[in-house]
């Protein structure tokens, strides 16, 4: 994925913006989850993307493609939808609770259909968690997840391994015939 993003930003570089549509379908699914672990709201994250796609049009020509692109993109999104989220925390009125909530505490639930996630939060280190969410929740393939987050393959494939002992762990204690 990496080598393909790096084409495609080559060219829109040199003038072809006719393949920032292509960059766009190549990488939207990585910005949305990204803003939406963060924001947790449709609509707040379709203007996170929004607002990452722009930032990264306008600044091409700071790009540099010998770098880790991905991981670029991934801090670019990351950084939009936590200011969007600081914003909204600004300027609302919002509970203690539901701040925290967005900001990810483990020890609050956002909405009861995600219940099993929040225990797999309660039970996995936050690096095991965000690997088990990507590869489980978001499909990709743990060497993409291996881009995203700027690791080596191996450690992503052995959060996961230790992800999945945990959680079967968990299980067992909690009596669920697996």
């Amino acid at each position: 994925m990496q080598d393909k993003i790096v084409n495609l930003l080559s060219k829109i570089k040199e003038g072809n913006f006719a393949m920032f549509d292509e960059f766009y379908k190549q990488t939207y699914r990585l910005l949305y989850t990204v803003a939406f672990g963060v924001l947790r709201r449709k609509d707040l994250t379709e203007e996170a993307v929004q607002e990452a796609y722009l930032s990264i049009y306008r600044n091409l020509d700071k790009i540099n493609l010998d770098n880790n692109v991905l991981s670029y993109i991934y801090t670019v999104i990351k950084n939009k939808a936590i200011n969007i989220l600081k914003k909204q925390m600004d300027s609302a009125d919002i509970e203690d609770d539901k701040v925290a909530i967005m900001l990810g505490d483990r020890n609050l639930s956002p909405h009861k259909d995600c219940d099993l996630l929040n225990d797999c939060r309660d039970v996995l280190n936050e690096q095991e968690y965000e690997v088990l969410v990507l590869s489980l929740i978001k499909g990709y393939k743990r060497r993409e997840i291996a881009v995203m987050l700027d690791s080596n393959i191996n450690t992503i494939t052995w959060r996961y391994q230790q992800a999945l002992k945990k959680l079967k762990k968990s299980l067992k204690e909690e009596n669920y015939e697996l």
